[in-house]
């Protein structure tokens, strides 16, 4: 029997007339695992200093949580797959965003464009 990770997420977004909510409560994802890696890294700013993420003690990469603890809005942090030994970024969080979804096989690093800017990131298997 697979394990499964339950969460939510509510998005809200106000700006003039534009009001829109998204919520959804309660998401099962279906994991073929139960172990979970987390870490805090404060990747560099070049491509000499990407932070590679290391996945070597889970099975399979699953489901990923990832924040920019960084409290400057313009301090962003990118978060990817390596591919040939360069980051190939998906999400980018600037200071205090958050970001889930499910990765795909493969090697993943973090890079910064400001020096010491925290980035915790939490994978799950499956």
């Amino acid at each position: 029997m697979a394990s499964d990770v339950t969460y939510g997420v509510t998005l809200r977004i106000s700006k003039g007339q534009l009001q829109q909510t998204f919520a959804s409560g309660g998401v099962t994802a279906s994991m073929s695992a139960t172990g979970m890696t987390s870490v805090t890294i404060s990747p560099g700013t070049n491509a000499a200093s990407t932070v590679a993420i290391s996945t070597a003690s889970l099975s399979t990469a699953g489901l990923f949580f990832a924040r920019n603890l960084s409290t400057v809005s313009t301090a962003t942090v990118s978060f990817g797959q390596l591919s040939a030994g360069s980051l190939v970024p998906t999400v980018q969080l600037r200071g205090g965003e958050v970001a889930v979804g499910r990765l795909a096989p493969g090697s993943y690093a973090a890079i910064a464009n400001t020096t010491g800017t925290p980035l915790l990131i939490t994978i799950t298997e499956g």
